[in-house]
């Protein structure tokens, strides 16, 4: 069975014999993957809209592994209980919505082994609080679909070992291996920051400004860490 590259790259940090829950599963395509190929004892699909788990459930019955997969609706982690998984994926949401599910999960995220995240943006401020919330970011990786980069992110218990926020903040894994995709993204966070900070000119409020200052700052760090990468400024 061949999976989508972000998908693929989810899979890739799961180890074999892992109990996983797949919340905001979609079609399922994933916990179909992790059977098939042995790397997942059972899986939990879990979606909180009736339309994609329907599909997730055609999917699962056809390829012969309803008794291998449960499907459950619900929001976030609330579709396991503590200790019943050691897995979690959280796919395809905004990085704001996987901190308010892992904060919302209380004992059953705190007995989880690993989690594996896929945000749609926010990343940065989804590795902060996972840094600041005793989550050590294991791996990561970026992967290149359909025109868009993708940020995957597999954080285990423990402290983080990088101190250096705005580091921290576009992937310390991901700068220590200097991913080839790299490159790219922080060149994208640069070029959304001046735009950010050219509109900010245009207010005359205090607070407006400090941001401003703020956000200065964040970027000459990020061109800073860019020409460690010997990443071109093309402005």
């Amino acid at each position: 069975m061949k999976l989508p590259h972000r998908l693929m790259s989810i899979a890739n940090f799961i180890p074999a014999g892992s109990s996983v829950a797949d919340i905001g599963t979609d079609h399922a395509l994933l916990p179909v993957y992790l059977i098939r190929e042995g790397i997942a004892s059972r899986v939990i699909a879990g979606d909180l809209n009736e339309g994609p788990l329907e599909a997730a459930c055609n999917n699962i019955r056809e390829a012969g592994l309803a008794d291998r997969i449960g499907v459950r609706r619900g929001d976030g982690l609330d579709i396991t209980w503590p200790g019943e998984v050691d897995t979690a994926v959280i796919a395809g949401m905004g990085g704001g919505t996987i901190r308010d599910i892992l904060k919302l999960a209380g004992e059953t995220a705190a007995r989880l082994k690993r989690i594996v995240l896929q945000p749609m943006g926010d990343s940065g401020d989804l590795r902060e609080w996972l840094a600041a919330n005793g989550w050590r970011i294991e791996d990561e990786d970026l992967v290149r679909e359909d025109g868009h980069i993708y940020e995957i992110i597999l954080a285990v218990p423990g402290r983080e070992t990088e101190t250096d926020r705005t580091l921290v903040s576009i992937g310390p894994r991901l700068f220590e291996k200097k991913h080839p995709l790299l490159a790219e993204m922080i060149k994208a966070k640069i070029r959304k920051n001046r735009k950010i900070i050219a509109a900010m000119q245009l207010s005359r409020s205090p607070e407006t400004g400090i941001k401003q200052q703020r956000l200065m700052e964040r970027t000459r760090k990020l061109e800073r860490i860019a020409d460690a990468c010997q990443v071109p400024d093309d402005n």
